[in-house]
């Protein structure tokens, strides 16, 4: 496997460091009384009227070493399974876009539900997306229980791992009733867990009173959970890549403290979204370099530190589907996949994850494809060299007709689904169609075509249940 390193031991041991010291010297603010309570006894530094803390060096290092190290989730179908941590690298879409692109008449208009269902089945299909994060919030229903309506029509929709968001702590526990009531109750959830909930935090050292609510209850139950941390060089962290990095990393040690101090059998993936902001345009670059360099540097640190990681890549900041979001897309995915980073979230979106794009998602799917090809990198041995090969042909014969060629083009050579490779008579011939035009093609025939796994309709009414339960309760 191909690896790509920033830093050196040096420089990894610097930025832990500072870390560290972020966390005694500034410290952090969490707004839950229970957390506080655990944090004091374990010996941090507690100011409860202003739910400020501020974490000794020797409690951040003990949180770090009992952080799991790898830990397995489920599909569906209880059976396949993706490990997360070590070595391993899987690649996932994105959320929660509430604009879907519409490629031919370049317009755009607000997410449906039928969009996200229409999103989550062609992820369903297609083989390089591992993992579904909830693509679309669907803006057709109440905004108060958006996040029951995506967790059920993901899970209705793909049998794949579902990561999403919960708005508070009533939301991911009625998520995890749906969950539970598809694999059988809670305790086989625990054992196969299904789902993964997400969280942010609020950079600088700052968590939301409802999020931290949510993956609270998310960890006293041993749900996985998708910890997200997105500070903004230049805004709301320093303009420098490595003061950002450490900022980040400070925000995923104190993660890991409060998940010690919840339950640290708890399996929890830190999740990078740092990015700088643009200084002409004040916007959020996810397409650029320094994206792809600190989510590399991410991976770096936690493989330092023996936790699973993962974040954002295949992204781009583009609007439409052009030259900028292949580029973005490309790089963005195969830097932070070189530097080892176990989870890669953005296949399907544009326009900085603000729009669902269908075509993007199915173009998406051949990039990973050619980004894993690279990151397994070259085999070197007997056979792979091939000399003996190289004898019998000669200096006069042709490598096609040997069986050697039949035996390892599959897995040395990448075959790509939707790229053009053809001369340009035969392409002008076949209608001169640009690639989002093969990738609409191939979303159409997966709607028309694909079926996914059914829920059992006792289970599908019992999800609705939840859902029609929770608009009764908080939609006035």
């Amino acid at each position: 496997m191909v690896r790509l390193e920033l830093f050196s031991k040096n420089e990894l041991q610097e930025i832990h460091l500072t870390s560290l010291d972020a966390l005694k010297e500034i410290g952090v603010i969490i707004p839950h009384d229970e957390v506080l309570r655990k944090l004091d006894e374990l010996g941090a530094e507690v100011d409860y009227k202003n739910k400020h803390v501020r974490i000794p060096h020797y409690l951040a290092e003990e949180a770090i070493r009992k952080t799991p190290h790898r830990y397995p989730v489920y599909y569906r179908d209880m059976k396949t399974r993706k490990v997360l941590g070590g070595n391993e690298i899987h690649f996932g879409t994105v959320g929660f876009a509430t604009n879907v692109y519409d490629v031919k008449t370049r317009t755009y208009r607000r997410t449906t539900q039928q969009d996200l269902a229409n999103a989550a089945k062609i992820a369903d299909a297609l083989e390089n997306v591992e993992f579904f994060m909830t693509m679309g919030s669907p803006m057709d229903v109440p905004h108060e229980i958006v996040d029951r309506y995506m967790w059920m029509l993901s899970f209705l929709n793909t049998k794949k791992h579902i990561i999403n968001e919960s708005m508070h702590k009533e939301g991911v526990l009625d998520a995890i009733e749906m969950a539970s009531a598809i694999v059988g109750g809670k305790e086989e959830l625990r054992k196969k867990p299904i789902m993964t909930v997400l969280i942010s935090i609020t950079s600088p050292f700052r968590y939301d009173p409802a999020t931290l609510e949510a993956y609270v209850e998310a960890c006293k139950l041993g749900i996985p959970t998708f910890v997200n941390s997105g500070p903004m060089g230049g805004a709301t962290s320093p303009a420098t890549l490595a003061g950002t990095l450490a900022l980040n990393m400070a925000e995923f040690i104190s993660v890991l403290t409060i998940r010690m101090a919840v339950n640290e059998k708890a399996p929890t993936i830190i999740a990078s979204w740092a990015r700088i902001i643009d200084m002409l345009e004040s916007t959020a670059v996810l397409g650029g370099p320094e994206f792809a360099m600190l989510h590399a540097g991410v991976a770096q640190m936690a493989h330092y530190y023996g936790i699973p990681c993962g974040g954002g890549g295949v992204l781009s900041d583009s609007k439409t589907l052009d030259n900028q979001t292949g580029y973005e897309k490309a790089l963005t995915a195969v830097i932070p996949a070189l530097g080892g980073l176990n989870l890669i979230c953005g296949m399907g979106l544009i326009a900085s994850e603000n729009t669902l794009s269908l075509e993007e998602l199915v173009i998406d799917d051949e990039i990973v494809s050619y980004v894993k090809r690279i990151v397994r990198g070259i085999e070197v041995n007997e056979e792979t060299l091939a000399l003996d090969v190289m004898r019998r042909v000669g200096t006069t014969g042709s490598f096609i007709k040997e069986r050697h060629t039949l035996e390892h083009f599959r897995k040395e050579m990448w075959l790509p689904k939707l790229t053009d490779r053809s001369f340009p008579d035969a392409w002008v011939k076949a209608g001169a169609h640009d690639i989002w035009v093969k990738a609409r093609e191939k979303a159409e025939k997966i709607l028309a075509e694909h079926t996914v796994e059914p829920v059992p309709q006792e289970i599908k009414e019992r999800l609705e249940a939840v859902v029609k339960r929770a608009k009764e309760r908080y939609v006035k």
